[in-house]
Formats: C-alpha cells, sequence, structure tokens
C-alpha cells in the first residue's frame, strides 16, 4: 500500500492526485491527514480512503500506518514543535514496518552551516531518518515560484512596473509545487526508475534565476515592463510594503534576500528533476503565463 500524509494541504492533495494517475490499481493508495473532516470537504481531493494520522499523538500512529509499504512524508508546516512531530513520525513508520519513506525536505538542508531557518528542522529529520534504518528518499525541493503569488509580490511587482529586493545577482532555482508533487509522486510509485535506493538524496531544481530574470519572466508573461530595482537589506520591508505587500509577508519575504544573494538557493541542476518529473520542469515564465490573469488584476 502507498500512503501520502498531509492530504488535506494543497501540495499534500497534488501529490495524492499524482501518486493516483500512477498507481496500477487506486485500492493500493491510502490518504493521511490529521483533520480528516476538512479533507473531506475539499471538492478537489480526490475520492480515496482516508486515515487518521496525527503526529501529535504518536500513540496511534502505528496504527494509521498498519499495511503501509511505501509511505510519503511531507513535512509540516514550520512551527516549534515540527521537528518533534517529523521525530514521531519516523518512529510510527519504523514501528509499522513501511519499506520505504519518501521525505520533503529543502535544498542545502545538510550543510550545517545553512542560515535559511527553514533548514533547521529539515536537516534534523534528514538525520533522524539515517539513523532510523529505514530505506529512504530525501527529495530536496527549491523555492516554489507559487509563493511570490501568495505574497502579492508578483502582482504589484507588474502593477507599479518594479520588483524591489537585495538579492543582487543571488540565484534561485524556482521549481513548480506542482512539479514537486509530480516528482515525489513518481519516486514513492517507481515511476522515476532508479536512484531511490536504501538511502538516496535528491535536488529538484530548476534553473538558477536573479531577481532581474524574475522581472523579466514577469515581462514576457504578462507584455509589462517589470524592471529589478536593487535595494539595500534594511531598506526591503518598506519597499515590499510601499508596493502593497502586506508588513508581515513583506518582513518574511525579505528575511530571505541575503541567504538568496549568498547563494543558498542556487543548486545546479544535473539533469535529476527532468528525469524525476519524466519531462522538462515548468520554467518560471510558463508558470507566470498560467497565472497571468491573477498578475494583471487590477493594473490600467
Amino acid at each position: 500500500m502507498l500512503a501520502v500524509t498531509g492530504t488535506a494541504g494543497r501540495f499534500g492533495r497534488l501529490a495524492l492526485t499524482a501518486v493516483l494517475g500512477l498507481a496500477a490499481h487506486r485500492t493500493e493508495v491510502v490518504a493521511l491527514t490529521r483533520d480528516p473532516a476538512r479533507a473531506d470537504a475539499d471538492p478537489d481531493r480526490p475520492d480515496v480512503p482516508t486515515r487518521r494520522a496525527d503526529f501529535a499523538r504518536p500513540d496511534t500512529l502505528a496504527a494509521s500506518l498498519a499495511g503501509v509499504r511505501r509511505l510519503l512524508l511531507v513535512s509540516t508546516e514550520r512551527s516549534p514543535q515540527r521537528l518533534h512531530l517529523h521525530a514521531a513520525a519516523v518512529e510510527a513508520a519504523v514501528t509499522a514496518g513501511v519499506e520505504h519513506v519518501v521525505y520533503t525536505s529543502v535544498v542545502r538542508a545538510a550543510d550545517p552551516d545553512n542560515p535559511v531557518p527553514e533548514a533547521a528542522d529539515h536537516r534534523r529529520t534528514e538525520l533522524l531518518l539515517a539513523g532510523s534504518g529505514l530505506p529512504h528518499t530525501v527529495l530536496r525541493f527549491n523555492v516554489w515560484p507559487q509563493m511570490l503569488l501568495l505574497t502579492g509580490l508578483a502582482r504589484l511587482a507588474v502593477a507599479h512596473g518594479e520588483l524591489p529586493s537585495g538579492a543582487a545577482d543571488g540565484r534561485v532555482g524556482y521549481i513548480t509545487r506542482e512539479d514537486t508533487a509530480r516528482a515525489a509522486a513518481r519516486v514513492l510509485t517507481g515511476a522515476a526508475g532508479g536512484g531511490a535506493g536504501a538511502r538516496t538524496v535528491l535536488d529538484v531544481t530548476g534553473p538558477g534565476l536573479t531577481d532581474a530574470d524574475v522581472a523579466a519572466a514577469l515581462t514576457e508573461a504578462t507584455g509589462r515592463p517589470v524592471r529589478h530595482r536593487p535595494v539595500a537589506d534594511a531598506d526591503v520591508p518598506g519597499a515590499l510594503t510601499a508596493l502593497g505587500v502586506p508588513a508581515p509577508l513583506a518582513a518574511g519575504w525579505g528575511e530571505n534576500d541575503p541567504f538568496r544573494r549568498r547563494g543558498w538557493f542556487d543548486v545546479p541542476d544535473d539533469g535529476t528533476t527532468r528525469r524525476l518529473l519524466g519531462r522538462e520542469p515548468v520554467t518560471l515564465t510558463g508558470f507566470f503565463a498560467a497565472h497571468r490573469a491573477e498578475l494583471l488584476a487590477g493594473t490600467p
């Protein structure tokens, strides 16, 4: 049996849908979530058997994983409890006799010098998996361009004609959430072929792009001129809020500018992503073009 955790969330739902499209039989797939009622209320979620799997209740997890052969362990949202939740899931997988775990991590997570706040829990979870004895595949995702939509930054950059940042020539290998979900599903089901052995780490990333490249992609996709405007780190939150980005999102996005500038999201793609997907990844321009109406909303 194949199982996917976090299926009430957007990534988990995408991965579950992709797994169903690849599995030989739908009956081989089970959805895991801490909130079955929320999952059942989602009209876009596939109709598959659902089990409650609450990482905060470790005494119940082994039963949730009964009969599961391969598990896609979708990392939880960043919180003070995240590592404890992940540890409970790994321990339950060992107890339940899961044969292989696929875990969603982030690029350069293993580097102990990585200053990106998101990386620390992933590094420790990868170590937990390595010490568990479980055969596993770690998929290290680069940044989803959906984050540029979620913050409103991409739309506001189009409206104002400028993308302010302190990232300078720092590159990010943007990879869409849909592509990462597809890659995870293909590894889980074995459709991706080799490279998913007892202990495998794979980067899932796109070509490295600077913020000037992001501005150019917005221009090409929308037909509206957008330029990159370099600003000092201390001025980034103010520059973003001046565009209309809500202050908390501006602070959160801006905190990564020094890390982008120093290359922490610049991960060369050696062809692994293409192999995992079975095709070329969606380009940033292609992603923006698919969201053109959203990006142009409110522009004169």
